[in-house]
């Protein structure tokens, strides 16, 4: 019994100090520029799942925010396409 709560403690432990996961945008490139399209893309890395929620917000510091959402893949890749007012975002993995 008492190994068995060790192991439990040391697992919890170990889960507890694991690297969360973070995202990277590696591209923001505008398709339209006129309409304010644009086509965003990124990694996830330290995902503890597959595939990976991701949680795009762009023009986060304006009036009205946009929140999209996506799936990376098992390589942690994504690309979504996304309009964009002031050309900045933010993305998360949930």
């Amino acid at each position: 019994m008492r190994k068995l709560m060790l192991l439990s403690l040391a697992l919890i432990s170990f889960n507890a100090f694991a690297e969360a996961p973070s995202v990277k945008i590696t591209s923001y490139v505008y398709i339209n520029q006129e309409r304010k399209v644009a086509e965003l893309c990124g990694v996830v890395s330290n995902a503890t799942t597959t595939p990976t929620f991701v949680q795009i917000t762009v023009d986060e510091t304006s009036k009205r925010p946009a929140t999209y959402n996506t799936w990376a893949g098992a390589d942690g890749k994504f690309c979504s396409v996304v309009v964009s007012y002031y050309g900045t975002a933010i993305a998360k993995a949930q």
